[in-house]
C-alpha cells in the first residue's frame, strides 16, 4: 500500500471528485459533492442499527446490495432526515439526476446528506445542482 502525504481522493487512479455551492445553505460555501469512479468498484458499507433511518440511509442499504457503486452525491444544508415517503422519494431522485447526467444505473449511486433535520430538500437547487457537478466531473476528462 502507498500512503500519500497531503493527499485527496482525487490522488486515487480513476478517481473523480467535485464540490460546488449550489445555494442548498445560506452561507454561498460548497454544499453539494460529487465523487466518482471511472470503473465499477466494489463498495461495502456498516450501517446503523438504530430504528430511525434517514432517507438516504434506508436507500444506501438497498443500492449497496448492487456490490458495484460507482458514484457518490453528497449534499450538506439538509439531513432529509425524518422526512418521510417524500424524503425517501427526493434520495431516489438525487440517484436519477445522477444517473442520467452520468449514464449510470442509478442503483450504482449512494446518497449521504446532512445536515438540519425534519425538512424536506429543495429538488429544484438539487437537480440544478446535480447536472453542474456532473459537468465539472465530465470537462476533467
Amino acid at each position: 500500500m502507498k500512503i500519500i502525504k497531503n493527499g485527496t481522493i482525487t490522488n486515487v487512479k480513476g478517481i473523480k471528485a467535485a464540490g460546488i455551492p449550489a445555494q442548498l445553505k445560506k452561507s454561498g460555501k460548497k454544499d453539494l459533492a460529487l465523487i466518482y469512479s471511472e470503473k465499477k468498484a466494489v463498495s461495502a458499507a456498516v450501517f446503523t442499527k438504530n430504528l430511525v433511518k434517514a432517507a438516504p440511509i434506508i436507500l444506501n442499504m438497498e443500492n449497496i446490495k448492487n456490490e458495484n457503486t460507482q458514484a457518490i452525491i453528497v449534499n450538506s444544508g439538509n439531513a432529509n432526515s425524518c422526512t418521510g415517503e417524500t424524503g425517501l422519494e427526493n434520495a431516489k431522485k438525487m440517484t436519477e439526476f445522477v444517473a442520467n447526467e452520468l449514464g449510470l444505473k442509478k442503483e450504482e449511486i449512494l446518497v449521504q446528506s446532512t445536515g438540519i433535520i425534519g425538512v424536506q430538500l429543495d429538488m429544484e437547487k438539487i437537480e440544478t445542482g446535480i447536472s453542474k457537478i456532473c459537468k465539472e466531473i465530465s470537462k476533467d476528462g
